[in-house]
């Protein structure tokens, strides 16, 4: 946390709210926004409010929508069920063994979904993660036993998932460009899932293999989930994550958050015209637009860095170097995750989480593919290992034909 001069900052919990709150109040802070999932989760927005900080970001209960996948799941089907895919809540054991014979019977795989905030890893998806019907009972029985209060099984959807985020003072809403997300560890879409190995944006607001009627479908869902928090006297500002599958039958559902995604956000910030706290001051007034807030017509790259061991936590920190100006001179920017600085060019793990993210915002995504791979190749070192498909003509021409 910082503070207005630039030159202050502490070292605190961000999920305390009083603790935030305490800052904000020392430090004089115009505007906070608050954008991410336990922060949110914890109150801290409800906190700041009710002691007059103005703060962008949805109250604890309007967030709801994030940390509660079965909440968010019985609001899509109340206001737009032609959406929202085949579901079921388990809350017992004993209605777990029902539940998958029903999947069973009418031949739909299974995702696998806690409750809760799981950090992009506790969702597991059949057979990508549960090889069979055995393994999915099992794995949703731990979770029950684990003190999660529900588990929900959703049927999994067949198409290409994909996230919009809409920008939103409560009413008005101002759609991004669409992203595509490779949560999955390895090339080609195997190994485990994780909080995001990189994605794109496209050089307009949809990907390449949407219409613009997936889009009005998006944005309509997400105006809907809107009225619906205003309805239910629930404040919510700053960022509506949509994530959507593009299916044969069109869009479904997936789940919504509250926040920038990670490592979406860096994608859409890339693009963003204009002043970030501009747009926050909009927000916060109520004065959002599409005249307020506008994105390039570029497509956007990001990709990460990983220790070997992700999303696993190493068992020893690993030192690896970056030549950031070098990088910078071919058009590619440095974005520092789970590291620290030892040296010149030197920097070490810290262990767990994704360690450092390349992003290049160009003409189209193939090429901005190309920029972050010669850019790592030549002026990165170390034991870290990352996803070369990322935004690759093999990859969109993969997607293309899932259809």
């Amino acid at each position: 946390m910082c503070g207005q001069n630039r030159g202050e900052y502490t070292i605190g919990d961000v999920n305390d709210p009083y603790q935030v709150l305490d800052f904000a109040k020392t430090y004089g802070i115009d505007y906070v926004f608050v954008s991410a999932d336990q922060p949110l989760a914890n109150g801290v927005i409800d906190v700041l409010t009710s002691n007059g900080i103005k703060a962008i970001g949805g109250t604890k209960e309007a967030t709801r929508i994030e940390w509660d996948k079965v909440y968010s799941i019985e609001i899509m089907q109340k206001i737009c069920p032609e959406f929202t895919p085949y579901y079921r809540i388990i809350s017992s054991l004993d209605q777990l063994d029902e539940a998958i014979d029903y999947f069973k019977k009418h031949n739909l795989q299974v995702v696998v979904k806690p409750q809760g905030l799981t950090g992009g890893k506790g969702v597991k998806v059949m057979p990508e993660h549960l090889a069979d019907w055995q393994e999915c009972s099992e794995y949703a029985a731990s979770l029950l036993r684990q003190k999660n209060d529900k588990v929900l099984l959703v049927e999994k959807l067949q198409g290409i998932e994909f996230t919009i985020m809409g920008i939103t003072d409560g009413k008005h809403l101002v759609m991004s460009p669409a992203s595509y997300d490779y949560p999955f560890r390895y090339e080609d879409d195997i190994g485990a899932g994780t909080g995001g190995m990189g994605c794109f944006t496209n050089n307009e607001k949809k990907l390449p293999f949407m219409t613009e009627k997936d889009l009005d479908d998006c944005k309509n869902i997400m105006q809907k989930i809107l009225d619906e928090l205003r309805k239910r006297n629930l404040c919510f500002n700053g960022v509506l994550n949509g994530g959507f599958f593009k299916t044969k039958d069109g869009i479904k559902f997936m789940e919504f958050n509250c926040r920038f995604g990670d490592p979406e956000g860096l994608n859409i910030l890339g693009i963003l015209e204009g002043s970030f706290s501009e747009l926050l001051v909009n927000i916060y007034n109520k004065t959002l637009s599409e005249n307020t807030i506008s994105f390039v017509k570029k497509a956007s790259v990001v990709k990460y860095l990983v220790a070997k061991e992700y999303p696993d936590e190493s068992k020893e920190a690993s030192s690896f170097y970056i030549n950031e100006k070098k990088i910078k001179e071919l058009g590619v920017n440095t974005y520092f995750g789970s590291s620290i600085q030892i040296g010149a060019n030197q920097y070490q793990t810290l262990r767990k989480s994704r360690v450092v993210a390349f992003g290049a915002i160009t003409d189209n995504i193939e090429t901005a593919s190309v920029m972050i791979n010669n850019a790592i190749d030549n002026y990165v070192s170390g034991p870290l290992e990352y996803r070369r498909d990322i935004g690759s003509a093999k990859s969109l021409d993969k997607l293309q034909k899932m259809l």
